[in-house]
């Protein structure tokens, strides 16, 4: 998914008139919600590196985006707040040598199972056909597999980190829906490995700022 998608989506629900949905005889709504999507996953990356213990100066390497399928569930704890959890199928992310390592070509790649866990407000009336949302919660990411490249012996760690979300629901009947969303999540892995030089493998350690931001639309089920 690109983000013109997610930018369509957007202005699909702007689109809708807002108006009130049929509640059942009992008057009470629907407290669960479940979603499925696609999601799409940038990374704002930066690294530090070291070599023999020693800082390797200009050393950088990018991550590649992903494209991945996504799951939230969520619970309403009154008409406006809800708990939600969004878990993803596992991608896998290639880091690739830049700044002074460019050139190198691909030093790893790390399969990895993102979690995050949020608070969210829901803006307007229960009833409404469209409701913004916004919460913070924290995000807790499970490094499932890690592949050599140039580097060897490649070990990252799990990471957590605060996340922030924001977005919108569209209810096309009383249980069903669609959404689309934005998070941006702030974390951070230490990972160590073995580099290949003249004189034989030296240890390095590197702190890998990741920084994702994950886009998604998809539907929504409520019961």
């Amino acid at each position: 998914m690109k983000t013109p998608l997610v930018a369509a989506s957007a202005l699909a629900i702007a689109c809708f008139p807002t108006m009130a949905l049929a509640q059942d005889t009992d008057g009470t709504s629907p407290h669960w919600y479940v979603r499925a999507a696609v999601g799409h996953i940038t990374f704002d990356e930066k690294a530090q590196v070291k070599v023999g213990g020693e800082p390797l100066p200009g050393a950088n390497g990018t991550l590649s985006n992903n494209t991945t399928l996504t799951t939230e569930f969520g619970y309403h704890l009154t008409p406006h707040l809800s708990l939600a959890a969004t878990l993803g199928i596992p991608p896998e992310t290639t880091l690739t040598a830049a700044g002074s390592l460019a050139g190198a070509g691909v030093l790893g790649k790390v399969g990895y199972a993102p979690g995050s866990y949020t608070l969210r407000y829901h803006f307007g009336a229960p009833g409404a056909r469209v409701r913004p949302y916004a919460g913070a919660g924290l995000n807790w990411t499970i490094v499932l597999k890690n592949h050599d490249g140039l580097l060897r012996n490649i070990r990252a760690s799990d990471t957590t980190g605060p996340v922030v979300t924001g977005g919108a629901d569209i209810a096309l009947s009383r249980r069903l829906g669609a959404f689309a969303s934005v998070m941006k999540v702030w974390t951070r892995t230490n990972a160590s490995f073995d580099m290949p030089t003249p004189a034989g493998l030296v240890p390095g350690t590197t702190r890998l700022q990741m920084n994702p931001t994950l886009l998604q639309a998809g539907v929504q089920v409520r019961f």
